[in-house]
This record gives structure tokens, sequence and C-alpha cells, in this order.
């Protein structure tokens, strides 16, 4: 958050109280900023010193405060809007956006983005995609307009849209490891898989700790069908000391798929993945593939029932559960299940990158 002005004797009091987490003297500061005169400055630098210190609902009322005490002023009104959405307030944050009259350009792409973001969190996908577009085209050189505007697109996967959007952000701000991770992603779910890997690659030279650049590259060798390469990539990212489990389920895919004999070795890599994401959709088919093929149906009845539960639009799934069911005598399920598939389209869309994208988008909001 933004503070103006120089710091005063009560902003020197109230920082050294914060610092050695004197609590009563804070408060008692606080409290002498909310109820006596105070500098819009003054206000302002005690906010943001709150907000530093996590202190959220402390710096709301002081920015609070602040913008009754100088309505004109955007710093106090965009910095209440921040500290309402750090406290989940997000209708009352809306709320003080909107009573902003921006000044500049840059005025209202900030209030544009800010509203995109609370749209975003309240899953308003349609008006947060708006809002952040707007504020991108006014400011398209800012990283994060630009990166929250991109994992939208990728969200919603549109992956050429999000690459419109950040190679030319990546030009403006070439060392960004979010910005080059984000239109790896996007390539490779468009389909340009070596142009993914090759940003992957770069990734690994720059810092080779980070771990999501393999991920990244081993789904796609899979895509590509290089099992091998996506099976090496896969198990020098499980190396690492806190590997992404979604290469538990790559490994394994490449072994299955490349017809690997080490069933044992295959089974026991996508079950750790399931351990690890109950979730994940694509490892409870493809261990449900492997349970069929050792003939236990039942097991694989059992993931694939699981599989459907976390999406019932996927008529394949469908299918392939009726088929098992009438292998195990269960007849009067595999017709229910018959029914279902017959009565849906087949969606079109590619179960893998949905998968991959969903578990990416995750992994970004820990990251």
């Amino acid at each position: 958050m933004a503070a103006q002005g120089n710091s005063d004797a009560v902003i020197a009091e109230l920082k050294a109280a914060l610092a050695s987490h004197n609590t009563a003297e804070a408060r008692t500061l606080e409290q002498k900023l909310l109820v006596g005169p105070a500098s819009l400055s003054t206000l302002l630098a005690a906010g943001f010193l709150l907000a530093q210190q996590d202190r959220m609902s402390e710096a709301s009322a002081v920015f609070e405060r602040c913008s009754q005490q100088f309505p004109s002023s955007f710093e106090a009104k965009y910095n209440l809007a921040l500290a309402r959405i750090a406290l989940t307030q997000y209708q009352r944050a809306l709320d003080t956006l909107n009573s902003i009259s921006p000044a500049t350009v840059d005025e209202k792409a900030a209030v544009q983005y800010l509203t995109g973001k609370i749209f975003l969190n309240t899953n308003h996908l349609k008006e947060a995609q708006e809002k952040l577009a707007s504020a991108y085209a006014q400011r398209p050189k800012e990283e994060n307009y630009a990166l929250d505007l991109a994992l939208l697109y990728i969200r919603s996967a549109a992956y050429v849209q999000a690459i419109r959007v950040l190679e030319p952000s990546l030009v403006v701000h070439p060392a960004s490891e979010d910005l080059a991770l984000e239109l790896a992603l996007s390539q490779v779910l468009a389909g340009n898989y070596s142009g993914g890997i090759a940003i992957c690659r770069k990734l690994q030279k720059q810092d080779p700790p980070l771990g999501i650049p393999r991920l990244i590259a081993a789904f796609a060798y899979c895509e590509q069908k290089s099992f091998h390469s996506c099976e090496a990539e896969a198990s020098a990212g499980l190396a690492s000391p806190y590997p992404n489990p979604y290469l538990y389920y790559l490994r394994a895919r490449a072994g299955w798929d490349s017809g690997s004999t080490e069933r044992g070795r295959l089974l026991e890599d996508v079950s750790t993945a399931i351990r690890q994401m109950p979730t994940c959709r694509a490892c409870l088919l493809l261990r449900s593939r492997m349970f069929e093929a050792s003939g236990d149906n039942s097991s694989a009845i059992t993931d694939i029932k699981r599989a459907v539960k976390g999406d019932p639009q996927d008529a394949g799934d469908w299918y392939r559960l009726s088929v098992l069911y009438r292998k195990e005598g269960r007849s009067e399920e595999a017709s229910a299940a018959l029914r279902h598939y017959r009565s849906m389209h087949e969606s079109g869309s590619n179960q893998e990158v949905e998968s991959f994208r969903n578990q990416f988008l995750e992994t970004m909001g820990n990251h």
C-alpha cells in the first residue's frame, strides 16, 4: 500500500511499538490517530505501517478515517479498498472503489484492476475479465495487469488470448519468472510444445531450484508422446526436495502409455499422486485402467465413480463405467450408466489438458 509524507512523532512511536511488539502501545497510538487531528500523510503512513504488520483490521480503520477526513484523496480510498479485500470484505471494498473519481489514466486503470480482482475473488468471471482487460488496455506495461488477465484467460481455456497478453509484457519485463511461466503454460496448452519447452529450459538455467518449469516440460513431452523424455523430466523433478505431486501422475502416464512392464511401480506412482491430490480426475482414470488391465474391475469402478463425481459431464467416463458394470454382472447399474451416456454429448475437450491446467492454477495459487 502507498503511503505519502514524512514520518512525524506519532508515526515514529507507532513504528517503534510495532517493531517491539508492544501491542498495548500500538493500540493507544491507533486510537489517537482515529480520534485526534492528523494530516493526510500521517494517516496514510500509519495505515501502511499497520498493513505491513498484517494488522489489516486496524489498517482498514485508519484508512477509513483518512478517507472520511480527506474524501478527495485517491490514496486513502484505494488503500481502504485494499485493506477490505485483505479482510475478504468484498462488497465494502467494491463500494469504496465505486466512490472514487479517478483523476488520471493510472488511477482509472488501478480502480478497474482492483475491481476486476474483486470480481475474480467472488467468481464473477465475465465481469472480472471485462475489468482486467480494460485495466490492461490502459496500462499494458503493468506486469500485474498482464499476469492476472492472462491467468484468467488460461482459466477460461483462451490460450491464444493469454499468449497475446504475455508475449509483449515479457518483452517489457524480461526478468519476470511469473510472466515466463504463464507464457510457457499457455504455449503448451495451446499445442506449441516446443515453444513452451524452450521457455522452461531458459527458466531452469536462470533458476535451477524452480520446480514448475520441469512440471510444464514433463506435461508437454507427454502430450507430444515423447514418453521417455516425459518420464526423465518427471523423475528429475521428483528428486527435488518438494516435488509437485502431479509429477508422479505424469511419470506413471508416460510408463503406461509407452507400454512399460513395470506395472507395480506405475501403480505406486499414480496411487501416490492420488493420495496427495484426491480429486485428480486424470489420476483416477489412469489408475482405473491399470486396475481393469489386471482384472480388478471392482477397484476400477470405484476410481471411475470418484472421477465422475468430480466431473459428471464427461460422457466417455459413463460409457466406461457401463462396460465395467457389465463385466461385473451388474446389469442394472450398467444400463443406468449407459442411459446416462446416451443422454449426453461428448464434450470434445482434452481431459489431460483440463486436468493439468487445473493443477497448475492450484499451484500458482500457492506460488
